[in-house]
């Protein structure tokens, strides 16, 4: 039978042999002592408190059948009998974890006497009866004091080693390993509410494991944020009037590591206030020694299986940061208030025109085609014939057809950008359409925009708009909300950009996650997310893993001086690099430069699960 809510009077006879204590009581065995993590206690103490001072004559049964409803581990291992002080006042019965250093069952007393014992001098010398809880004469506090309880406390646990895998003479029974990779936090300052959760839910499953006896490890760490971390590094040396260019690259990057060293602890710091049963003592960062070498190590097997490419690709352009962003960083923002803007295609030789409705006036400088739909009546006519772009200067572009079009937005005409939108690069791949970038890293307008260069791309549009009104060639301008992509990071306005890049070929890669999950090898919980996963693999495009900063993962890629861009070598090392290029160039006189570009920070977190435990040494990961 569960037991009764706290607060209330119980009607159930105890069986014999049961304990009965007061409502305090239990909400201390329940809420602290069960192995439920201090995140979530500290929701039932704030709720409970109150109510239990001004409710001593309540009590609480627990009884055999209570405790026999939690799982009965063999490590760490339950025990302990109440015990009464001259008062007789009711004392619970606990669950006392056990660790590598104390496997034997403990009574509360000989528990007490462990902790009066320990080097740590700010830990109580009875845990169980902190002064912050009750006072001499046995009282409960009025005001719960968090720190008071919970801190000693953890500090205890973690002296004794409770967050630590039993080694394989406490695992008599052979069980597997329960293994945890803690997802890491950004080292980029403090955890919020969705850390808190993701915290509580893994200690549950830690502490659950752990009690069934199984070599349990829950392995935290940090991760190093690339961009994240460089931007705030960047503002605290703007404050002082420092740009990092001023600094050079390792000035810079040796700033970076003085500030993670300073602001790293709080967030680690963080996680142990909130209970996470974590092995400290396996902490990794993603730029620790041993995890850069299985980044570099990564990078060369997927290069050498013809996996990693280096080719120019549309990309998530964020001109505040100057860098290639992924999908993951880019956030679609609704704006009611956009505009649609309708102006004239004039048709090459003729008088007539085709209307084109677009968000984006600048790009008409990099149009490249008009496309219609092949059905549609009313351009059919036009199929085949050239229109000339507007302010430049007479170029001619085709008009093409495609069902790709949607006849019922707009006018029914696309103008096809294939530098400058995700949607139109796909399109001109198709039909062999030429590419025209207009616009500099900091989105300001290049020589291909004619008289509007060295405009910012939004200066651009009013200027080119105002221009083809004085023209006779705009039409209208109207209302139009619009999701706008928006740099998570930067804050500006994305800009799809053509650069050269290193990418990740995705097809195979997804085809194997996707079948793994319809077979049931790997499972989703709840299921309804697999919809998420099957919708994220089923439309992904070859992935953009270098990124135009300084703090992270350089390439692992050098170039030979004197050598065009394209004659490029894959190593581990310079070293090695070096080998192959006088191998490959047939001199001995070479000089390597290595790739400018960091890895995207999703690449060391994908490799975090097993590179956290050991690969690629001996090529397979260790046991914990």
């Amino acid at each position: 039978m569960p037991p009764p809510h706290l607060g209330e009077r119980s009607t159930h006879t105890p069986r014999a042999g049961s304990k009965t204590f007061s409502c305090r009581s239990a909400f201390i065995m329940v809420a602290v002592f069960v192995a439920v993590p201090l995140s979530l206690s500290r929701a039932v103490a704030t709720a409970t408190w109150q109510a239990s001072r001004h409710a001593p004559r309540y009590r609480v049964r627990a009884t055999a059948s209570f405790l026999s409803s939690f799982p009965r581990p063999s490590h760490p291992l339950i025990s302990s009998m109440g015990t009464r002080d001259a008062k007789s006042r009711p004392r619970p019965t606990f669950l006392v974890p056990c660790g590598a250093q104390n496997r034997r069952p403990g009574s509360v007393a000989r528990w007490g006497a462990s902790v009066a014992t320990s080097p740590d001098k700010t830990l109580p010398s009875n845990p169980l009866r902190p002064p912050s809880v009750l006072n001499e004469e046995g009282e409960m506090a009025k005001q719960y004091d968090f720190a008071g309880v919970e801190v000693p406390l953890y500090q205890w646990w973690e002296s004794r080693g409770f967050f630590k895998p039993i080694d394989e003479a406490h695992n008599p029974r052979k069980k597997k390993p329960f293994v945890i990779p803690m997802p890491p936090p950004n080292v980029t300052g403090y955890l919020h509410m969705g850390h808190a959760m993701f915290v509580a839910l893994e200690d549950i499953l830690t502490r659950f494991h752990r009690m069934r006896g199984r070599p349990t490890l829950w392995l935290p760490g940090t991760d190093h944020a690339g961009i994240a971390t460089q931007m705030l590094v960047e503002k605290a040396l703007a404050v002082e009037g420092i740009k990092r260019q001023e600094l050079g690259r390792e000035g810079f990057v040796a700033k970076v590591w003085e500030w993670k060293k300073e602001k790293g602890g709080y967030i680690t710091q963080q996680m142990r206030r909130l209970g996470a049963s974590a092995d400290w003592s396996r902490e990794k960062f993603t730029l620790d020694e041993d995890l850069s070498k299985s980044v570099v190590e990564a990078f060369v097997l997927l290069h050498e299986a013809g996996l990693i490419y280096r080719g120019d690709y549309l990309v998530n352009w964020s001109p505040s940061l100057q860098t290639a962003v992924s999908d993951l960083e880019v956030e679609y923002v609704e704006v009611e208030d956009g505009k649609l803007f309708f102006f004239k295609y004039p048709v090459a030789n003729s008088d007539d025109f085709l209307p084109v409705a677009t968000t984006r006036p600048e790009t008409i400088l990099g149009d490249t085609a008009v496309c219609v739909h092949p059905e549609d009546p009313r351009y059919q006519h036009l199929i085949g014939k050239t229109v000339l772009v507007p302010r430049s200067g007479g170029r001619e572009i085709p008009i093409i057809a495609d069902t790709y079009v949607d006849r019922d937005f707009g006018t029914g005409a696309l103008k096809i950008t294939p530098g400058h939108d995700p949607n139109d690069y796909e399109l001109g791949k198709r039909h062999n359409l030429p590419l025209i970038n207009i616009m500099n890293r900091d989105a300001s307008i290049n020589a291909n925009g004619g008289q509007y260069q060295g405009m910012d791309r939004f200066e651009c549009r009013e200027a080119l708009w105002r221009d083809m009104e004085a023209e006779g060639l705009a039409l209208k301008v109207e209302k139009h909300a619009q999701r706008l992509p928006v740099s998570q990071r930067g804050g500006e306005v994305i800009e799809p950009l053509v650069s050269s890049q290193w990418f990740v070929k995705m097809d195979g890669m997804a085809a194997q996650a996707l079948e793994v999950v319809r077979k049931k090898e790997l499972r989703i919980l709840p299921e309804m997310f697999e919809k998420v996963w099957y919708n994220w693999l089923e439309n992904i495009h070859d992935w953009c893993i270098s990124r135009q900063l300084w703090w992270g993962h350089r390439i692992p890629v050098w170039y030979a001086e004197g050598e065009e861009d394209n004659r490029y070598f894959v190593a581990r090392s310079e070293e090695e690099a070096l080998v192959q290029a006088r191998q490959a160039l047939g001199r001995e006189d070479v000089t390597l430069r290595q790739d400018e570009d960091v890895l995207d920070t999703w690449f060391s977190s994908g490799l975090w699960p097993f590179a956290t435990v050991g690969w690629p040494e001996g090529g397979r990961v260790s046991r914990p």
